[in-house]
């Protein structure tokens, strides 16, 4: 071995361990994240859908409707009808369990009605099969034939996801978490305010079926729960809709157009955009307990000192950032891998500088060995 090629050696090695140097605040990292999706099929659900396949960093591998706000087979059905409209033929998607494990909560039926019309969406009846196997064996079956670990972001109740979970425990050696969109702790349900029920402490998710969340919440995955204090933070407004008419080019964006209904919150939507963007909320570490039989309680999400932590919870949003990064993403027209050095910390920028010059030294280096 020539007596210079040790030295060599040694910076390039060191020049490897510049590829630990921390990313670049503002610059999502490019790993891909696969999820599968549980969700009730209704307007929120699908906007939030429409992000998720627009966004460059996730893979959505299947899809399951729960017992929510459609009924299961017509919303199963709606869901394949956009999937088509987009040109989507690849992503399976599962009907699920059409009545709650224990209890017999349901949406009220104006709103459930509603899907038999696509809640008024002008889409043609699709063509594409729904697949052969019910939600919780595809939640199943998905992440067993999956060598990464998955994500399951639950939209609706969590039905599905509990029969899976309990049909199949080993799954969980492959979840990296539980994202849902459920739960109140320091603001007041939403059952109560929006219908007769009286239960004022209880979110609508959570609420009809409690049973499969007590399961969820009971599993020891790590759950993110993007609850009502943080939901009620983005109302869809009609300057929304105006800003989006505004700039929208693309078949997605003209859908959301179209699912956006002012005087509605963006559930759904924000629990997705906490996914690739956990800045858009303000987490706090909560112990979670649900209420199960205690008279017009049942489905509260209690937050208790006794217990472990359980749940990360969103209790807050930033109403401006979401909008920026919900439409622009959707639009297909936000930068993904762009920062400007403002953004950059000094400490980053002094790894970035030293790592560049020792780019610079190996090659000063094996200039002068060749010249040698």
């Amino acid at each position: 071995m020539k007596k210079g090629y040790p030295i060599v050696l040694v910076l390039i090695l060191v020049l490897s361990s510049c590829n630990n140097i921390p990313s670049i605040a503002g610059i999502p990292s490019q790993e891909d994240i696969k999820v599968i999706v549980d969700m009730d099929a209704a307007p929120d659900d699908w906007a939030s859908i429409l992000y998720l396949l627009k966004h460059t960093f996730v893979t959505v591998l299947g899809i399951g409707v729960s017992c929510g706000v459609s009924y299961v087979d017509t919303g199963v059905a709606n869901t394949l009808g956009i999937l088509e409209h987009l040109e989507i033929e690849d992503i399976p998607v599962a009907a699920g369990k059409d009545t709650p494990l224990v209890v017999n909560h349901e949406f009220p039926t104006p709103w459930r009605d509603g899907s038999y019309n696509f809640y008024g969406l002008d889409l043609p009846t699709t063509t594409l099969q729904p697949s052969s196997m019910n939600a919780s064996e595809l939640i199943i079956s998905l992440i067993e034939n999956t060598t990464e670990n998955v994500t399951i972001i639950a939209l609706g109740p969590l039905t599905n996801v509990a029969i899976a979970l309990e049909a199949e425990p080993s799954i969980k050696n492959k979840i990296d978490e539980i994202l849902l969109m459920g739960g109140a702790i320091d603001v007041p349900g939403n059952v109560g305010l929006e219908s007769d029920i009286p239960n004022y402490v209880a979110e609508w998710n959570i609420w009809v079926d409690p049973h499969a969340a007590d399961i969820v919440f009971g599993s020891a995955l790590p759950i993110r729960m993007v609850a009502l204090d943080a939901t009620n933070q983005v109302p869809q407004t009609q300057a929304f809709l105006d800003r989006l008419e505004g700039v929208m080019t693309s078949p997605e964006a003209l859908l959301l157009y179209n699912m956006t209904t002012p005087g509605l919150y963006f559930w759904d939507q924000l629990t997705v955009v906490a996914l690739t963007n956990p800045e858009v909320v303000t987490l706090e570490e909560h112990c979670i307990e649900i209420i199960l039989d205690l008279e017009n309680h049942e489905g509260q999400t209690n937050s208790t000192e006794y217990g472990c932590t359980n749940a990360q919870v969103a209790v807050s949003a930033d109403a401006s950032t979401f909008e920026d990064l919900f439409i622009g993403h959707i639009n297909g027209d936000l930068p993904t891998t762009t920062t400007t050095i403002t953004d950059v910390p000094l400490e980053v920028l002094v790894l970035l500088v030293a790592g560049s010059g020792v780019v610079i030294l190996v090659f000063v280096l094996l200039f002068l060995m060749k010249r040698r």
